[in-house]
Order: structure tokens, then C-alpha cells, then sequence
């Protein structure tokens, strides 16, 4: 008996030691004498269906079996070996170490618990996620699930604490069998919503407990559940939660405080919730997808494992940085808010920092200050605004980056300081940005920024340009079946791709075509806007009509024509012209863009040298 792990209805679980084949042996040795091989030894799981409900036996062993054989992913227990004789009926799977999740929650005080830190809760729920995903709308050649049990009682754990799905000897019923798990009764949806079930899991996970304990129930319902998803929008929501949450998670001593190693930080843990409640909402069409769900534990995920905590800026810091807001630190503003310029104190003397102060009321709201926190802490480049903090607090939402010197490009359009060397550098800043953000990163994902204009490039003290403001920007996945986002048109007017503005079909070659914007702007030295005012269009239309008249020359800033080499200049015009085609395929990558940028700086360069040693010849011959 020491070797049973569990029984219920339909079979009875055993833990053992088999010997079998080394199969990488076997697919390197093909064709060799399987005597001559050596023999390895593993430990498995055994799953016996007994005699005694000898009715429903096989129908379960062959629901499983199927199952089970078609199913290709890591986080659903794998299937190693079947055994149909006589009046056995056997299935073998691979081993899990630490059990099943509901046992983590009986162990009140024990060794699993205390490891199941916020993290590793959160990896589980994605593996579920991830592995549910698969089941309902990603296998091949197989039916997809239609009706599975989501419990903890299903969820095994291996070694490295992973979770893999198994027990499917329920899967793709379509009668009124009852589930034989008494912890899972009363938590699947009529429509057997996989994502509703998943809803009621996370709160199990958060909570360490069973969402059958008593604490939850009034006649049989989760009735304090119930509530608190009807008000899961207001503040005071977050805070009872925290009341109810794992005490394991939370940290001795200090009211609502977490461990940052073994508790939630507030912005995943918000997060979180609000998902969980999202997965419960009343109706289906009120829910978010399974992919949906999967992205946002991945977000949730994100800012644990970053401590997004340790950027938490106080308001009251920041209410005194900027003297509560004063009108004279305000340094900018725009549809998101004000931006303020504020002395943030730093060791022994101070940090000069900016402060941007959403106003939802000016059209922006939560989803932007989200995406702007996710993409300025999860892509950081030497070319994008760095991120100081954020805060969160008394429906305040800041977010507070490093202090740009020179302020915004825009600015020295017209400034005969700005050389075409330091141009030429400024271009090559942003197009090695933008190429980092559409290349992934090195993620998954890229970032389409929608709002590239000259106000959004900052500048330092050595003319070094960052892209700033990303408060309208996606992040969306490189593998996606398209590659465009259906979307309502959103940035700047004379900057926006018109196929974008029309149609509202975003792709990466939007940024491009703003990106082109802002090259002629500063080869021209003049603004989208100003040529508007006078002449009646916005940039693109201007370069275009001038290009086919042959009077592109005609376009340069007057204080830089004296400066340019003829082939750095063809060069410049010939890809910023590419990337105002009409034709999205036509214009150049970011990538392409940045080749180009250097090329004609090359010849700049060269240009300016061989023009030096001309006129220092010219001199001697003098």
C-alpha cells in the first residue's frame, strides 16, 4: 500500500518502479538487438481500472487512452505505455513528484505550501492556461475538448513544480455523469466554459483553499465570491481580497504588506484578480479568451518576476518633487496629460526626473498607462526614454522616466545648431529604435509604437535622440496568422499612415511612414504643420507633389545645404521617399531604414574628407 497514491469511482492510482528501454538509445542504435541494450529504470504512475465498475470501465479506459495518446504538449501528463490483458486494464504515465495541487492546499503548514510562492502559483496558472488553450482550439487531426474538469484535484505537479493536466476519464461527456471530485462540485459553468472554470482556480490559487471551505458558501453558493465580483471595480475590492489571501503569501508582521520573494507585488496581484473576476463574469460573451487569459498571466507573471514594487514612487514624493503639481514645472502636455519637470531626492543630492500625470479625462485611461509601464520596463534600449517609476495611488496614475535636457525634437527643426552630422545621428537614434521594438527584442512580441512624431523624440545633452511616449502603443506578437491589428485610428494628424487612418488596418509599416514624416521634417527643417499652414497639406503630400516635379533639392533647409554631400543626401532621400509609399509592402523595414541612414552618413563622411583635402590642396597650391 505504500506505492497508492489515491482512488475514487473510477480507478485506483499507484506509484511505481518500471525497467524499459533507454528510447534515445533505441532511435540512435535502430535496427540493433534490443538484448544487447541496456536496460533503464523509471518511476511511474499506474492507473488501474477496476472490475468492480466493470459497466463504465472501458469506456473510460479508451476516453483516456485516446485522449491522452493525442495530445503533444508539455504541460499535459504524458502517455507511456497502455496494458489491455486479460481483466486488466492499465494505463502508464509519466511520474509527478509532487502530487496534485489540492494537496498543497491540506497541507496547511507543511514543506509544499510554504514553496508555492506567488510565482510559482502564477506558472501553474499559466500552465493551465497554456495546456486548456491547447485542449479546446489547438490540437490536430483530434476533436477538440469539449468538456473537461478544471480542478485542482486534476492538476498534477512534477518535480520542478510544473503543472500538467491529466485524469480524462470525464473529457468529451455530453451526459449528466457527476464529476467524482468533491472538491470541484458546484464550480463548472452550465456551458461548461473552460474559462469560467479557470476563474474559480485562480481564486483557489490565490486564496489557498478549496472554494468548497464554508468561509465562501451560503446555501450551497459561492456567495462572498459572487459579491465581490459585482463590485470588482472598486477600490476597497483589492483590499478584502488581501484579507482573504494565502497567509503563506503574505508577510509576517506589517498590515498588507507581501515578501517580495514569496508574495505578490501590487501591480501583478492586481492584475491578477481582475482577470479572475473577468474569467467569472456572468455571461460568456463577457469573458475574455483563452488567449486573452494566457497574455495577461504572462503580463501578471512579467511584473513579479521584475518586482515592479521596487519603482513605486510615493505621491507624496512626487506631490513634493513637483511642488503638488505647480503650473511652473509643468514642462508639457498633450491628449494623455501634463508632463512635469521635478528634482526627485537621490542619496545625498537629487535626481532630475519627469513626471507624466495621466488625465483620464482627456481620453486616456488605465490600458494606456499600462502599456506604456509594460513596454518602457520590459524593452529598455539606449535609444528609448529610460524608466525611473511609477505610482499608482488615490486614482493617480504617474509615470516618471528620466529628464531629457534638450527637451523635444520638434524644437531645433529650425536651430542651425542642429548640423546635418548631428541630423544624420539623431535619424540613426530613433531607426535603431524602432528597429529594436519591430525586430521583438529578442521577445516574442513587437511593439508598434503609433505615434512617431518629433515631439516624441527627447533629446540629452549630446544630442543622443530616445523615442519617448508610448502611451498608444501595442504590443502584438510576431507569430500572429496576420500582420496587421484592426483598430480606430489613433497618434497624429500628418504624421498617421493614411491606409491606417482609413482603413484602420495597423501593421509595423505605420510607424515607417511617420518615421518617413519626421525624416523630411528634419532634412527640411520644418515642421508637418507649418507646411500645412502654408501650403495647404500636410508634409507627405508637399514631398510628393515636389518629387515628381523634380525639385527635391529645393526641399533642404537652407542653413544645411552648404553642409550636405551630394551622394549622403541622394542617399537620405531615396529611403525617406520609400517610406511615404502608399503601398505598405513598398516602404523599407526599420532594419533597412537603419542601413541606409549609416550609408549616407558614410558618405558624409567620406565626402566631408575628401571636400577638406581638396580645399587644403587647393590652399598649398595658393
Amino acid at each position: 500500500m505504500d506505492n497508492h497514491i489515491r482512488s475514487d469511482m473510477y480507478y485506483t492510482l499507484y506509484r511505481a518502479q518500471l525497467e524499459h528501454f533507454d528510447e534515445e538509445i533505441l532511435s540512435i542504435k535502430e535496427g540493433k538487438n534490443k538484448d544487447e541494450l541496456p536496460m533503464r529504470r523509471s518511476t511511474v504512475v499506474i492507473k488501474r481500472f477496476p472490475l468492480r465498475e466493470a459497466s463504465m470501465r472501458e469506456e473510460k479506459f479508451f476516453t483516456e487512452m485516446k485522449m491522452l495518446a493525442a495530445c503533444k504538449h508539455p504541460n499535459i501528463i504524458k502517455l507511456l505505455g497502455i496494458c489491455d490483458e486479460g481483466s486488466e486494464m492499465i494505463l502508464v504515465t509519466e511520474n509527478f513528484s509532487n502530487g496534485y495541487l489540492y494537496e498543497c492546499w491540506k497541507d496547511l503548514h507543511g514543506n509544499k505550501r510554504q514553496i508555492l510562492t506567488w510565482e510559482k502559483r502564477l506558472k501553474i496558472c499559466l500552465d493551465v492556461a497554456s495546456a486548456l488553450n491547447y485542449l479546446c482550439t489547438e490540437m490536430e487531426n483530434e476533436e477538440t475538448l469539449r468538456r473537461y474538469c478544471i480542478s485542482n484535484f486534476f492538476i498534477a505537479l512534477d518535480e520542478n513544480w510544473e503543472a500538467k493536466l491529466c485524469d480524462f476519464v470525464l473529457s468529451n461527456q455530453d451526459d449528466n455523469t457527476p464529476c467524482p471530485c468533491p472538491e470541484c462540485s458546484g464550480t463548472t459553468d452550465p456551458f461548461l466554459d473552460q474559462v469560467y472554470t479557470c476563474g474559480h482556480l485562480f481564486f483557489e490559487v490565490l486564496f489557498g483553499t478549496l472554494l468548497t471551505d464554508p468561509i465562501f458558501l451560503k446555501d450551497g453558493k459561492h456567495i462572498r465570491l459572487v459579491y465581490l465580483a459585482q463590485r470588482c471595480f472598486e477600490d476597497d475590492v483589492l483590499k478584502e481580497i488581501v484579507e482573504m489571501m494565502d497567509p503563506m503569501l503574505k508577510k509576517e508582521g506589517g498590515e498588507n504588506c507581501f515578501n517580495l520573494r514569496r508574495g505578490p507585488n501590487k501591480y501583478s496581484l492586481k492584475k491578477f484578480v481582475k482577470l479572475a473576476f473577468q474569467c467569472i463574469a456572468k455571461t460568456q460573451d463577457q469573458r475574455p479568451t483563452m488567449k486573452v487569459v494566457i497574455e495577461e498571466l504572462q503580463e501578471a507573471l512579467l511584473y513579479q518576476e521584475n518586482n515592479m514594487d521596487e519603482l513605486i514612487i510615493s505621491l507624496h514624493d512626487i506631490r513634493l518633487a513637483t511642488e503638488n503639481f505647480h503650473g511652473d514645472n509643468c514642462i508639457g502636455g498633450g491628449g494623455f496629460g501634463k508632463v512635469y519637470k521635478a528634482q526627485l531626492p537621490q542619496g545625498d543630492g537629487f535626481n532630475t526626473i519627469v513626471a507624466k500625470r495621466l488625465d483620464s479625462r482627456h481620453g486616456q485611461g488605465e490600458l494606456q498607462f499600462r502599456a506604456e509601464l509594460q513596454i518602457l520596463f520590459e524593452y529598455k534600449h539606449e535609444n528609448i526614454i529610460p524608466f525611473v517609476g511609477y505610482c499608482d495611488e488615490k486614482n493617480e496614475q504617474i509615470i516618471v522616466y528620466e529628464y531629457a535636457s534638450r527637451g523635444s525634437l520638434d524644437r531645433y527643426l529650425k536651430d542651425a545648431r542642429l548640423t546635418w552630422m548631428k541630423r544624420l545621428k539623431i535619424c540613426i537614434d530613433v531607426a535603431t529604435a524602432l528597429a529594436f521594438l519591430q525586430g521583438g527584442a529578442g521577445k516574442q512580441a513587437i511593439v508598434i509604437h503609433r505615434d512617431i512624431k518629433t515631439q516624441n523624440i527627447l533629446l540629452n545633452d549630446e544630442w543622443d535622440a530616445k523615442l519617448a511616449d508610448f502611451g498608444l502603443s501595442l504590443i502584438s506578437p510576431i507569430n500572429q496568422e496576420t500582420d496587421y491589428v484592426i483598430d480606430h485610428a489613433c497618434g497624429t494628424r500628418g504624421y498617421l499612415d493614411p491606409l491606417y487612418l482609413k482603413s484602420g488596418f495597423l501593421t509595423k509599416e505605420s510607424d515607417i511612414y511617420s518615421f518617413g514624416v519626421v525624416l523630411f521634417e528634419i532634412m527640411c527643417g520644418t515642421s508637418t504643420f507649418e507646411i500645412r499652414k502654408h501650403k495647404g497639406q500636410y508634409l507627405p503630400g508637399f514631398i510628393k507633389e515636389s518629387f515628381e516635379k523634380g525639385k527635391h533639392d529645393d526641399l533642404v533647409f537652407e542653413a544645411l545645404k552648404e553642409q550636405i554631400v551630394p551622394e549622403a543626401l541622394t542617399t537620405f532621400q531615396k529611403i525617406a521617399y520609400r517610406c511615404l509609399h502608399d503601398d505598405r509592402e513598398k516602404r523599407p523595414t526599420a532594419k533597412e531604414v537603419l542601413q541606409q541612414l549609416k550609408e549616407a552618413r558614410e558618405f558624409q563622411i567620406s565626402g566631408s574628407i575628401e571636400a577638406a583635402a581638396n580645399h587644403m590642396e587647393v590652399q598649398l597650391n595658393i
